[in-house]
C-alpha cells in the first residue's frame, strides 16, 4: 500500500478504547494546555487582526460557528481561521519536534463538532489521528523540508487537520485517503516571516486548519485523489524534502510508537527552541550578579541555532522576532528573570538589548537537540558556565503539571479563579461532554 493508504488505514482503525492509558492521558494534557494557553491569549494584539479577518471573510450575522473570545458567530471556515490564530497566540501552545499540532487541531474540531452537532466523544479519537499522522511524516521529514525553507506547523499540520477531520465525521479508509492525499497536495508555508520577525506565521496554523477541512469535505464528497500522493514523482516528499524518503519507515510505527509521547509543553512564552536557553539564563543569573553581565556565547543544536531568525540581534520592533531570537530570550532572563509575554514586548529596553547584541549563538554538533550550553562574561572579567541538558520527556507533562502550569498563567493573566476548574472537569470527562462547555468559558474574555 502507499503511504496515503496505510495512514488512512490507521486512521480509520484508531479506537479510543484500544489506545494505552497514557496515550488518553497525554490527549488530554494536550486539551487542557491548549484551550488553557488560548483563554490566556485572548488579548494578543494579532488574534484582533485575524477575527476581523474572518468576520470580513464571511460576516457575523448568523454564521455557525463560533468566533472564541468575540462573542460572534460566522462560517466555519472563518472562525478556525481566526480561532486558530487565537490558540498560537501565546506561542506556549503544545510542539511536536518543529510542528505545532495541538494549536491546528484543536480550534478545527472545537468548531467542527459545534457545526455539526458531533459527541463530543470523537475529539479524543480525531485529535489522537491527527496528532499521529502528523506527527509520523514531522519526524521523518521536518529535517530536510525546513533546511528547504517550508514551515513544519503548516506542511505537515495541514495533513494532520484533514487526519483528525476525517476520523471527525467518520469517513471511511478510501475517504480518509482522499483527505490525506488532497492535504498533501494544499500544503505548503515558509519560515521567511522568522527572519523578518513579520506575522505570517501566526496565521499559518489557521490556515493549516482549514485547508485540512477542506480536504476532508472534498474527500466527504467524493473527490478522487492521489493514491502516491507521498512518494509520486513531483509528491509531497520530493516537492517538499526534495530527498528520497523511507516510504516504509514512516508509516511502520503507526499504533507503537506514539507521537503524542514526543508532544511536549513550554514553561515560556518563547520560541520551544529557547525554552532550554532560558532556563540556563535563569540558572546563571541566580549565580552571577545581574548588573555585572556584559555578554556571553550560546551553543546550540545546529538544527536550532539556523532556524530562521534564531541568530537576530535586533532592533526589535515585534514580538515575533524577540520570542524567535535566542540572543534576546537570554538577554531577557538574564536581566530581568523569568519572561512573560508582556516582557517580550518590551522592545525599547536598553540593557536588554544591549547584552542581546554581546551574545553570540554559535552552531553547534556536539550539542543534542533541546539542550544548550551558556557561557557568560563580566564586566569583572570573570566567567560563568551552565550546560542545560533536556530532553522531550522533561517537557511532556501529566494533566497534574499541565494543571499546574496553567493555573500559573491564569493567576498572572488574572483569569477568574472558576475557570480552571470548569476547563479540567471537561477534560476529565470529555467522552460524556459538550463542546459547549469550552465555547462557554471564552465568553468572559
Amino acid at each position: 500500500m502507499s503511504v496515503v493508504e496505510n495512514l488512512a488505514e490507521f486512521v480509520v482503525s484508531l479506537s479510543a478504547s484500544t489506545l494505552p492509558d497514557r496515550i488518553h492521558e497525554r490527549a488530554r494534557a494536550c486539551v487542557l494546555n491548549g484551550v488553557g494557553m488560548a483563554l490566556a491569549g485572548t488579548r494578543v494584539s494579532h488574534v484582533a487582526t485575524a477575527r476581523r479577518a474572518a468576520l470580513a471573510m464571511e460576516g457575523s450575522a448568523s454564521g455557525p460557528a463560533s468566533v472564541l473570545g468575540e462573542g460572534k458567530r460566522t462560517g466555519i471556515a472563518g472562525a478556525v481561521l481566526a480561532n486558530a490564530t487565537l490558540f498560537h497566540a501565546r506561542t506556549q501552545d503544545d510542539t511536536c519536534g518543529a510542528a505545532h499540532f495541538g494549536a491546528t487541531l484543536l480550534p478545527l474540531l472545537i468548531n467542527l463538532l459545534e457545526v455539526r452537532r458531533l459527541p463530543s466523544a470523537v475529539l479524543l479519537p480525531a485529535l489522537v489521528a491527527g496528532y499521529e499522522v502528523g506527527g509520523a511524516l514531522e519526524v521523518h521529514c521536518a529535517a530536510s523540508s525546513s533546511r528547504n525553507g517550508f514551515r513544519a506547523s503548516s506542511l505537515y499540520g495541514t495533513v494532520a487537520a484533514a487526519a483528525a477531520a476525517a476520523k471527525a465525521i467518520g469517513l471511511g479508509t478510501r475517504e480518509t485517503a482522499a483527505a490525506i492525499a488532497n492535504a498533501m497536495s494544499f500544503a505548503g508555508g515558509s519560515v521567511v516571516a522568522f527572519s523578518e520577525g513579520s506575522d505570517e506565521w501566526r496565521y499559518q496554523l489557521g490556515t493549516a486548519a482549514l485547508a485540512g477541512l477542506q480536504a476532508a469535505c472534498l474527500a466527504e464528497a467524493g473527490s478522487r485523489s492521489a493514491r502516491s500522493a507521498a512518494e509520486a514523482r513531483g509528491g509531497f516528499f520530493e516537492i517538499f524534502c526534495r530527498e528520497t524518503m523511507d516510504a516504509r519507515a514512516i508509516t511502520a510505527g503507526l499504533g507503537a510508537e506514539w507521537t503524542l509521547d514526543r508532544v511536549m509543553f513550554k514553561p515560556f512564552p518563547v520560541c520551544a527552541f529557547n525554552q532550554g536557553p532560558v532556563q540556563a539564563a535563569l540558572e546563571l543569573s541566580s549565580r552571577v550578579a545581574r548588573a555585572s553581565i556584559v555578554g556571553g556565547e550560546l551553543r546550540m543544536n545546529p538544527a536550532e541555532a539556523t532556524y530562521a531568525g534564531m541568530d537576530f540581534k535586533g532592533p526589535f520592533s515585534t514580538l515575533s522576532a524577540t520570542l524567535m531570537s535566542a540572543p534576546f530570550c537570554v538577554a531577557r532572563a538574564l536581566v530581568h528573570g523569568t519572561p512573560s509575554i508582556a516582557d517580550m514586548q518590551q522592545f525599547d529596553d536598553a540593557g536588554v538589548n544591549a547584552l542581546a547584541r554581546r551574545i553570540d549563538l554559535v552552531a553547534d554538533a556536539t550539542i543534542p537537540r533541546l539542550c544548550c550550553e551558556l557561557n557568560i562574561t563580566t564586566a569583572a572579567g570573570t566567567h560563568a558556565h551552565v550546560r542545560m541538558v533536556r530532553q522531550a520527556a522533561d517537557y511532556s507533562y501529566g494533566i497534574d503539571a499541565t494543571e499546574e502550569l496553567i493555573e500559573s498563567v491564569f493567576q498572572f493573566e488574572g483569569i477568574d479563579d472558576a475557570t480552571l476548574p470548569k476547563l479540567v472537569r471537561f477534560v476529565e470527562h470529555m467522552d460524556r461532554s459538550n463542546i459547549v462547555e469550552v465555547i462557554y468559558l471564552f465568553r468572559s474574555r
